[in-house]
């Protein structure tokens, strides 16, 4: 049984940390309701083991870290889907623009990486709290931010030098 100071508590988590989770979970699928919707199970996971997850560090570390995984789970689920519909990644990448672009290039880097990347620019963590977030040294944050970043360029550039050509 739930006790009343475990829901005001869990009330004022969720209230303070909706925000950032649904941006994380934006970033991470560029679909507003995807990420609602990830973002609304990443906080049921929280709420069920509550008790416990008080008791660590940070309860939005955690609720961060599961709806990491969910984001990389319905990755996984729609690359299939798309596999098996013949469905080409490109025309969809396409027809949803820059923002999807952001998203299947975050999609190519080594999942380390991205989630530094998430954490540190998405989420405007500092390299100290990215570091201790992930569990690795500051030194192998900013490398993965660095070769991160080089790649999500390198992805993205090129199509928006294509549209500045067609204008």
């Amino acid at each position: 049984m739930r006790e009343p100071e475990d829901e005001v508590a869990f009330d004022a988590f969720f209230a303070d940390a909706w925000g950032r989770l649904v941006s994380q979970a934006y970033l991470l699928t560029g679909n507003r309701e995807t990420a609602q919707d990830l973002t609304q199970k990443a906080f049921l996971r929280a709420w069920k083991r509550w008790r416990k997850v008080t008791a660590y560090d940070s309860p939005e570390a955690w609720t961060r870290k599961v709806l990491h995984n969910l984001c990389i789970e319905s990755w996984r689920r729609k690359g299939l889907e798309a596999r098996h519909s013949g469905v080409d990644r490109a025309e969809v990448v396409e027809e949803r623009g820059h923002d999807h672009e952001l998203v299947e290039a975050m999609k190519s880097l080594p999942a380390p990486q991205a989630r530094a990347l998430l954490l540190h620019d998405g989420l405007g963590l500092t390299v100290a709290d990215t570091a201790r977030e992930l569990e690795v040294p500051e030194g192998t944050v900013k490398s993965w931010l660095s070769r991160g970043r080089r790649v999500v360029r390198a992805q993205i550039r090129p199509s928006q030098e294509a549209d500045r050509g067609e204008r």
